[in-house]
C-alpha cells in the first residue's frame, strides 16, 4: 500500500476538532480522574485483601484475593442491562458526582472497618457503582459534540478510560514503596486506598465544576448482557420475521464464507486467559518473589503498558503481514510469555516478560477487532463482542486460577546431584494455563491462517521490509506473464473515495495522460456504464427512490457491476486496452458494507461472483473528510450524498480498512492537496504497472532497443 500525503482525520488520539470543544475537554479530564481511580481501586482492594490474610497460608490468601477480583468483575457480567436501563432514567451530572462520592466513601471505609467480608462487599459495591457510571459517561461524551464528531468522541472516551491503567499501576507501585518505608505491615495497604478515594473525590469535583452536561438522555441507553453477546457471536442480527424465515440458509453460508471468524473466539479466549491468569495471581506471586505490593504494582504496570503499546501497534505492525496470521501468532507469543513467567523466578524478569505478554495481548485485541470488523462491517458490534469475551474469560480466570494455585501447592523438584528447583503453586497454575493457551494458539492459528502454503518465517521477514512474500514459483509465473506482449491482457485501474473527493476529475486526467502516451484507454464509471446500468443508476441515486432495502441496494449495485464487467471492462482488457473506472467493487464494500453496516464478507462474495473474480491492478483511494467532500458538491445531492455525516464517516473508515487488508493494490492520497500534485503522484504509480509498448520479441530479434517515435 502506498500512502502519500494521506489525510488522518481520525487518529487514535482525540483530534483537534474534539479537543477544541472546552466542555468536552473538561469532561475528559473528569473521566480520566475517575478511570484512574477505578484502576487504582482494583490494585488497592486486592492489596488490602492480601494484607488482611497475611497470616493465612498460601491457599487461603490466594482464594481471598481471587474473590475480590471476582466481586469486581461479576456485576459487569450479570448486571450491565439493568445498569443501562437505570442510567437512562437518572440525571447524568448528579449520577456521575454521586458515583464518585460513593466510591470515595466505600474506599475510605475499607481500612477503617479492616475486615475481609467488608473488603469483599466494598469491592462488589464499587463495581456496581462503576457499572452505573459507565453508560452515563458513555452517553455524555458524544452528546456534547456535533454529530459528525461523535465517533471521535467515543474514541477519546475510550482512550481516557483505558489509557490511565498504566499510570494507575505505576502510581500504586510508588505508593506501595512509600508505605513499606513509612508504615507497619498491617497498615501498608491503607495508603493506596486513601489516595484512590481522594482521586475519586477529585473526579467528583471536576464534574461538579462542569455545568455544560446535558441532564438526561431522552433516547435512553441500552446495554447488552456480556453472556448474550458471547453466545450470539458475530452473526448478523435478524431484524424481522421475513429475514428469520427466508435468510437462514444464506446467513449460514455467509458465516462459512467469512475467513478467520471460526478461530477468532478461540484466539480471544486464549490471550484473555493468559492475561487474566497473571492478574489473578500477581499479588501472591509477587510476594513469593520477594516483591511485596511494589512488585505487584510493577507486574501490573508491565502488563498494562505492554497492552497499551500492543493495542496501538497492532494495526501498524509488520505492514503487509496478514492480520489473521498475526492474531494467531500473538496468542502463541502470549502463551510462551506465560510459560516464562511461570518458570523464571526473578521479579525483574517477570515484570519485563509481563510487558511482552501485554504487548501480545494488545496486538491480539486490535487485530482481532480489525478482523471482526472487516468480516461484519460493524466496528462497534465487534468491539462489544471482543470486550464481552475478554470480560467473561477474565472472570473465569479470577475465579479458577487462585484456588488452583492453592490446591497445587509448592513442589520441590530434584534436578540431579545437589540441584533442585522449587515450583510454587502460583507458578504451576500459570504453567497449566500457558499450556492451555498454547493449544488455543495453535488451533486458532490454523483456523485463522489465510496464507496456507506460505512459510511463516520468510513471510515475516518480507513484512519487516514492507513487502508481501511470494513463493518462487509464483514469482516466476508472474514474471513470465509480465513479459508477454501487451495484447495478452490490458490494465485495470479503479478510482475510489468518498463523495466530492475528486475521483471523476483524477480518473479523467489519468486517462488523458495515458492517451497522450499512446495507449488505448477506456474510461468508465459505476453505476451506469451500460444501458442497463443507466436504468439502475437512476433507480439507485434518485432521491425519490424510497423503501429500498439495504440488501436490495447491494444486489442492484452488483447487477450493474456484472453487466459492466461483461460488456465494457472484460472486452477492453481482452484487446489490451487500459480501463480507468470511476468506482468498482470496493465502493460496495465501503458503502453498503461499512456504511450500511452489512456483512462485508457476504458482499465481497456476491461481487466476486458478479465480476468473475476481477480485481483492479491498481486502486487509487482519494481520502477527504466527509464534511469537506460534501461541501464540494454544488448541485442537488443524490440519494447517497444525502446520507448523514456518520454514514460517510463509516464509508471512509471502510475504505481504509480495505486498503490495510490489501496494501499492494492501493495508492492512498490526500485529496485536499492541489490537483496537479495529486495527478503527478498518480502518474508515477501508474507508470510502474504499465505494460511495455514494445513486445519483448522485438528486442530478441534485433538485439537492440527499437526507437520509439510519436504516431
Amino acid at each position: 500500500m502506498t500512502r502519500s500525503g494521506a489525510s488522518h482525520p481520525h487518529a487514535a488520539a482525540p483530534p483537534s476538532g474534539v479537543s477544541s470543544i472546552t466542555p468536552f475537554r473538561r469532561l475528559m479530564i473528569a473521566l480520566s480522574l475517575s478511570s484512574l481511580g477505578h484502576w487504582l481501586s482494583v490494585l488497592a482492594l486486592t492489596a488490602m485483601a492480601g494484607a488482611l490474610t497475611r497470616d493465612r497460608d498460601f491457599q487461603g490468601q490466594a482464594q481471598v484475593i481471587g474473590a475480590v477480583l471476582v466481586a469486581m468483575l461479576l456485576p459487569a457480567v450479570l448486571l450491565a442491562p439493568l445498569a443501562g436501563a437505570l442510567a437512562a432514567r437518572l440525571d447524568r451530572r448528579l449520577t456521575m458526582i454521586g458515583a464518585d462520592v460513593l466510591r470515595f466513601a466505600l474506599l475510605v471505609s475499607v481500612p477503617l472497618v479492616d475486615s475481609v467480608p467488608w473488603t469483599l462487599a466494598s469491592a462488589f459495591l464499587v463495581a456496581c457503582v462503576t457499572l452505573l457510571w459507565i453508560p452515563v459517561v458513555g452517553a455524555c461524551g458524544p452528546g456534547m459534540v456535533p454529530e459528525e464528531l461523535r465517533d471521535d468522541a467515543r474514541r477519546a472516551g475510550r482512550l481516557a478510560a483505558y489509557g490511565t491503567a498504566p499510570l494507575a499501576a505505576v502510581l500504586f507501585s510508588i505508593l506501595a514503596l512509600i508505605a513499606s518505608g513509612s508504615f507497619k505491615a498491617a497498615e501498608r495497604a491503607d495508603l493506596p486506598l486513601y489516595v484512590t478515594a481522594v482521586v475519586f473525590l477529585g473526579a467528583a469535583a471536576a464534574v461538579a465544576a462542569l455545568r455544560e452536561l446535558p441532564t438526561r438522555d431522552e433516547a435512553g441507553f441500552s446495554a447488552q448482557s456480556a453472556v448474550k453477546l458471547v453466545f450470539q457471536g458475530l452473526q448478523p442480527e435478524r431484524t424481522g420475521a421475513g429475514q428469520a424465515a427466508g435468510q437462514g440458509e444464506g446467513q449460514r453460508e455467509g458465516q462459512a464464507a467469512r475467513p478467520g471468524l471460526h478461530g477468532l473466539a478461540l484466539a480471544l479466549v486464549g490471550v484473555s486467559l493468559a492475561g487474566g491468569a497473571v492478574v489473578a495471581v500477581a499479588k501472591v506471586y509477587a510476594h513469593v518473589l520477594g516483591g511485596g505490593d511494589a512488585g505487584y504494582g510493577s507486574i501490573a504496570a508491565g502488563l498494562s503498558i505492554g497492552l497499551a503499546f500492543g493495542a496501538f501497534l497492532g494495526p501498524r505492525i509488520f505492514g503487509p503481514f496478514s492480520r489473521r496470521r498475526l492474531l494467531g501468532l500473538s496468542v502463541l507469543v502470549a502463551a510462551l510469555a506465560l510459560v516464562a513467567i511461570s518458570l523464571i523466578q526473578n521479579l525483574v524478569v517477570v515484570v519485563f516478560v509481563s510487558g511482552l505478554l501485554g504487548l501480545a495481548a494488545g496486538v491480539a485485541w486490535s487485530t482481532g477487532n480489525a478482523v471482526a470488523s472487516e468480516a461484519t462491517g460493524d466496528r462497534e458490534r465487534s468491539y462489544r463482542y471482543l470486550g464481552a469475551v475478554a470480560l467473561i474469560t477474565g472472570l473465569l480466570a479470577a475465579a479458577a486460577v487462585p484456588p488452583l494455585a492453592g490446591v497445587l501447592g509448592d513442589h520441590h523438584i530434584k534436578l540431579g546431584g545437589d540441584s533442585a528447583y522449587d515450583l510454587d503453586g502460583a507458578g504451576l497454575a500459570l504453567l497449566i494455563i500457558a499450556v492451555l493457551g498454547l493449544v488455543a494458539g495453535l488451533v486458532s492459528y490454523r483456523r485463522l491462517d489465510d496464507r496456507r502454503g506460505i512459510p511463516l518465517l520468510p513471510d515475516l521477514a518480507a513484512a519487516l521490509h514492507g513487502n508481501t512474500y511470494t513463493l518462487p514459483e509464483q514469482v516466476e509465473a508472474e514474471t513470465a506473464t509480465a513479459s508477454r506482449a501487451v495484447l495478452g491482457r490490458g490494465v485495470f485501474i479503479a478510482f475510489e473515495g468518498g463523495e466530492g473527493a475528486g475521483k471523476t476529475t483524477q480518473s479523467r486526467l489519468a486517462a488523458i495522460w495515458l492517451r497522450d502516451h499512446g495507449f488505448e484507454v477506456v474510461t468508465t464509471r459505476e453505476p451506469g456504464a451500460t444501458k442497463t446500468g443507466m436504468r439502475l443508476r437512476a433507480l439507485l441515486l434518485d432521491k425519490e427512490t424510497t423503501g429500498l432495502s439495504d440488501r436490495a441496494e447491494t444486489l442492484l449495485y452488483a447487477a450493474d457491476r456484472a453487466d459492466h464487467v461483461a460488456n465494457v471492462i472484460r472486452p477492453a482488457m481482452d484487446r489490451g486496452a487500459i480501463v480507468v473506472s470511476d468506482r468498482f467493487v470496493d465502493s460496495s464494500l465501503a458503502y453498503q458494507g461499512y456504511g450500511r453496516r452489512q456483512p462485508v464478507g457476504e458482499i465481497a462474495q456476491v461481487n466476486s461472483w458478479a465480476t468473475a473474480g476481477l480485481v483492479p491492478d491498481l486502486t487509487v483511494l482519494l481520502e477527504l473528510p466527509p464534511e469537506d467532500g460534501l461541501g464540494r458538491i454544488t448541485g442537488q445531492a443524490d440519494r447517497i450524498e444525502s446520507e448523514p455525516y456518520d454514514f460517510h464517516d463509516r464509508v471512509l473508515r471502510g475504505f481504509r480498512a480495505l486498503a490495510e487488508a490489501d496494501p499492494d493494490r492501493y495508492l492512498i492520497l490526500d485529496a485536499s492537496r492541489p490537483q496537479a500534485e495529486i495527478s503527478r503522484e498518480i502518474q508515477d504509480r501508474i507508470r510502474a504497472i504499465l505494460p511495455d509498448p514494445i513486445p519483448a520479441s522485438t528486442e530478441d530479434i534485433t538485439s537492440t532497443f527499437p526507437a520509439i517515435t510519436d504516431a
